[in-house]
């Protein structure tokens, strides 16, 4: 297994954490759990990372919310007096920031920034007797230097049903599942029609999905007009398609084919993240945001020098079909619309294949090309 990224700090927050050091004005005492970024500004310093390489900043947070609306709170990152990002956060989330190695070039601490300017008192909002002045509460910041990644070949022109086989979805809706199946590709999976939150996605890749399938984690249930049978597994709260009726078989024999596939499902989708042959897809609806993203991209990058592939939609600067390079081994493509949550079949085929073909075309130069802003 090789690696992308270069882990240069990892930090935790609150009672018992390491991170005391770090810490500049704006924050609360130590609580169990984590600690409050406390008024408008908070600030940490950070060693220096050296020249050369761009790095990712990744928090785990939670953010101090209204009982009755979860209005989001605006969090603006600022590294050395230079803006690197701006957004909107309204429950608990893992996050991550590309910082250009330009802004980190020269020698001496790195003072990171955090303005927070929609903070909330805990007795303003009927949450207690608190008065302070609360944002968000830091679990965990991590830190991480990318790594240069050997050149590679351009992939070999192929058949359509080839090329969709080279590729892998990481759970959403049925889409990208079934661009494969139109086109006959029929590639085992654990996410291919599978949903499953962003963050449970990333906290599976990190820790091997270890539970997945456990006793007392799995529910069946029926669902939809054809009373199909639909599996839940608790553990990471996913939602797995059947494709078999109430009317064809019984939920003890789903109950069986589960716990036989998962665990198989669960090891191939390890094994392809640590060999790193395919490219994997990643999109939701509504579009995710280059900060909600960056986790994932690193949690890959860290098992193994993977690709990754965001799709979002198209715009004006961006036509249907456009794939563009990001950072090594991340790259954005564009379709025109994305299939409905409740019929998936409704999608843009030509736009996905287009992708695809791209994507294929692009991802032997991903490792030689320069970042750009994410």
């Amino acid at each position: 297994m090789t690696s992308s990224l270069e882990r240069l700090l990892s930090l935790t927050f609150g009672k018992e954490g390491n991170e005391s050091n770090y810490l500049g004005n704006g924050w609360s005492g130590d609580e169990p759990g984590g600690r409050w970024m406390v008024g408008q500004g908070s600030e940490l310093w950070l060693d220096y990372p050296g020249p050369g390489h761009d790095l990712i900043l990744e928090l785990d947070l939670n953010v101090m919310t209204a009982p009755a609306a979860q209005a989001a709170q605006r969090l603006v990152v600022g590294v050395r007096n230079k803006a690197i990002a701006q957004i909107g956060v309204s429950r608990p989330s893992t996050i991550g920031f590309h910082i250009p190695s330009g802004f980190v070039q020269t020698p001496g601490p790195v003072r990171i920034v955090f303005l927070h300017p929609d903070f909330r008192r805990p007795v303003d909002i009927g949450a207690g007797t608190d008065d302070r002045q609360l944002s968000f509460a830091v679990r965990s910041l991590r830190l991480f230097r990318m790594l240069p990644r050997p050149p590679a070949s351009p992939g070999p022109d192929l058949p359509p049903d080839e090329l969709v086989a080279r590729f892998e979805s990481l759970g959403d809706n049925c889409e990208f599942g079934l661009v494969q199946r139109k086109l006959g590709a029929e590639p085992l999976g654990l996410l291919r029609f599978t949903f499953i939150e962003l963050r449970d996605l990333v906290r599976g890749l990190r820790c091997g999905f270890e539970g997945l399938g456990d006793a007392g984690a799995t529910e069946v249930t029926v669902s939809g007009k054809d009373q199909e049978y639909v599996i839940r597994d608790t553990s990471f709260r996913m939602t797995f398609h059947t494709w078999q009726s109430q009317n064809e078989t019984d939920i003890e024999t789903i109950r069986r084919q589960y716990d036989t596939r998962v665990g198989f499902l669960r090891r191939k989708l390890l094994e392809d993240v640590t060999n790193a042959e395919k490219i994997f897809v990643i999109k939701r609806s509504p579009p995710l945001r280059p900060e909600e993203l960056l986790p994932l991209y690193v949690a890959l990058n860290e098992l193994g020098q993977n690709r990754l592939l965001w799709v979002v939609l198209a715009d004006e600067q961006h036509p249907a079909g456009t794939v563009e390079p990001l950072l090594p081994g991340l790259m954005r493509g564009y379709v025109d619309r994305f299939a409905p949550y409740d019929n998936a079949p409704d999608l843009s085929f030509a736009a996905w294949l287009a992708v695809c073909e791209s994507a294929w075309r692009l991802a032997g130069s991903l490792a030689a090309a320069a970042p750009s802003r994410v």
